[in-house]
């Protein structure tokens, strides 16, 4: 795409320029500095979209397309001045002031739209507080975070506890009643590092999974295709309940050590690890170390935001081992391909995978 007939505007409603500028995508990054490299006369418009993008970031959801089209349409009504064609000396004179004053006041509506998007984001906050507002006593309130495939997150949470959110997840963090109670429940993976509060132990409810915390850091997955629940303790002590065993199984986590829960059997197991590997994923690296090929699509599908086919059958204790910083989805896909024998076709978001039979 020729991002370079784009608009202020049409930068601020692309979605890929979007990623860039909150810092989710590593591919967003690479392109868009490599862009700006080749193309420096585009400073000014990528600096006004990006001012504009910041300035919505405290909002839940971006600002509605209709409402964006009016605020620019506002400004196209204040900017479009028709452009004679200078036919003397002093009508050049005259042209250029007019071309000085419909620069300057380009600067002035960048600076309307911003001021516009500040007043949505006000009235989205002060709707937000209201709809969130407690009623009565019996009514518990939320603090909800989503990823969607393809992006991921940090943030804390109301208690101070800071959380990264990988692709396709979501974190529900429940207030409670009196405003103290910290519990959140997970769905696909994040990592916690919990504030200490000895008065308030922090919960994290994952699929059939209790797990329970005062001040630690450790890493929760579930697993998207068979649902089974993986706790990594980077830091601390957690005590892991199973919840779908009739005698609610409990195991004590060191430093190190990993739980790992599977519902359908009603079974919770633990063994050890390396901590400085679980979460690397937070610094946009993929560490794959004689996974099976089922879970690669699984994780190379949310990590990247697509959608993977096998066009035929594979063997069943197929596995892949790789570590990649960063990369393209297609240097991905080229370095896998060699040692798991696929070949490949990218269609869109579709990834068609192809393995030898010989």
């Amino acid at each position: 795409m020729n991002y370079k007939n784009f608009k202020v505007e049409d930068l601020v409603q692309d979605a890929w320029f979007r990623e860039w500028i909150t810092g989710n995508d590593p591919d967003a990054n690479l392109f868009w500095e490599k862009w700006l490299l080749n193309h420096p006369e585009e400073q000014d418009k990528v600096e006004q979209a990006s001012q504009i993008l910041k300035s919505l970031s405290c909002m839940d959801g971006p600002m509605p397309i209709d409402r964006k089209k009016e605020v620019w349409n506002a400004i196209r009504a204040k900017t479009d001045i028709p452009h004679a064609v200078p036919k003397s000396h002093r009508e050049n004179r005259g042209q250029k002031r007019r071309n000085h004053w419909v620069k300057s006041f380009s600067k002035i509506a960048a600076t309307i739209l911003i001021l516009a998007a500040s007043v949505y984001v006000f009235s989205a906050i002060r709707q937000s507080i209201n709809d969130n507002s407690v009623a009565n006593n019996d009514e518990v309130r939320f603090f909800e975070k989503e990823t969607k495939a393809g992006q991921r997150i940090s943030f804390n949470l109301p208690d101070g506890s800071l959380v990264y959110l990988n692709s396709a997840s979501k974190v529900i963090y429940k207030l409670g009643q009196d405003g103290l109670s910290r519990e959140v429940d997970l769905y696909g993976e994040a990592f916690f590092d919990v504030e200490k509060d000895i008065n308030r132990p922090f919960k994290v409810y994952a699929n059939a999974t209790e797990i329970t915390a005062l001040g630690t850091a450790f890493n929760v997955k579930i697993g998207k295709s068979d649902s089974d629940t993986e706790i990594s303790l980077v830091e601390g002590k957690v005590e892991v309940v199973n919840l779908a065993s009739e005698s609610k199984e409990a195991l004590l986590l060191n430093e190190g050590e990993r739980a790992l829960v599977v519902p359908s059997e009603k079974t919770m197991t633990k063994s050890t690890f390396e901590p400085e590997l679980v979460a690397i994923w937070k610094e946009g690296i993929l560490l794959f170390e004689n996974t099976p090929i089922l879970t690669v699509k699984e994780v190379l599908e949310r990590w990247y935001g697509i959608r993977i086919v096998f066009q035929n059958k594979h063997p069943r204790d197929l596995t892949v081992t790789g570590r990649f910083d960063k990369e393209y989805l297609g240097n991905v896909l080229e370095s896998l391909s060699y040692s798991a024998r696929f070949d490949y076709s990218i269609e869109d978001k579709t990834v068609y995978i192809k393995f030898k039979t010989k």
